[in-house]
């Protein structure tokens, strides 16, 4: 009887180490990404209840109209996030924008701001102060046109006036204001209610404005 011929050994499996590598960095842009709103949700849960109803982005964003009996028409845009580290508290935030005239004109912004303190997550009643300015204050060399709003929520709408800032930054014809014009005396405030919306609902009420 024949004796079996020794076999070679089955080889083993190759190492799974790329498909390893790919679950660690799996695993670290999950914590990447996650990371933030993990940040958000200790220090600033508000964020995520902004208007009065929760929502996974700890961000708003709104939109509103603006009249003014000297300087005309104007709808402006902004999104709100909290900015909370060195030098923050828990209530400062910060966002982006844009704000466009009846002339047709159109500025991107830069906002900063806060909310008054308080506690638990709803915004309700809590004041609110919104300095929005010229994104592209380092191109121009300037801020203009540098806003001031104040005013608190009203869920789901945040309820401000200018504290005579539009008449402070924009001609009656509706330009920016010329350096000199920085000191009147127009005593005009204008109201703001930014309802919650998207930059298309901004860019319908800037069309309507403009008679487009």
């Amino acid at each position: 009887m024949r004796e079996p011929e020794n076999l070679s050994p089955t080889p083993l499996p190759a190492p799974r180490q790329g498909r390893n590598l790919l679950l660690k960095l799996g695993a670290l842009a999950v914590l990447a990404l996650g990371l933030p709103y993990a940040l958000d949700a200790i220090f600033t849960p508000w964020a995520f209840f902004m208007g009065g109803h929760f929502h996974l982005n700890p961000k708003w964003a709104g939109w509103g109209r603006m009249h003014s009996n000297t300087s005309g028409n104007y709808a402006i845009y902004l999104t709100i996030s909290p900015w909370f580290g060195r030098g923050h508290s828990l209530t400062d935030i910060t966002g982006k924008g844009a704000l466009c005239t009846q002339r047709g004109d159109n500025y991107r912004l830069s906002m900063a701001g806060s909310f008054g303190e308080g506690s638990g997550v709803d915004l309700q009643g809590r004041s609110a102060t919104i300095y929005p300015h010229n994104f592209f204050r380092k191109n121009v060399g300037h801020y203009d046109p540098s806003l001031e709003f104040r005013g608190r929520w009203n869920n789901p709408y945040l309820v401000l006036d200018d504290q005579g800032s539009i008449n402070q930054a924009f001609d009656p014809d509706g330009r920016l204001a010329k350096k000199n014009h920085a000191g009147s005396d127009i005593q005009e405030r204008v109201s703001l209610t930014l309802h919650e919306g998207s930059r298309s609902d901004f860019e319908a009420a800037c069309a309507a404005l403009q008679g487009k």
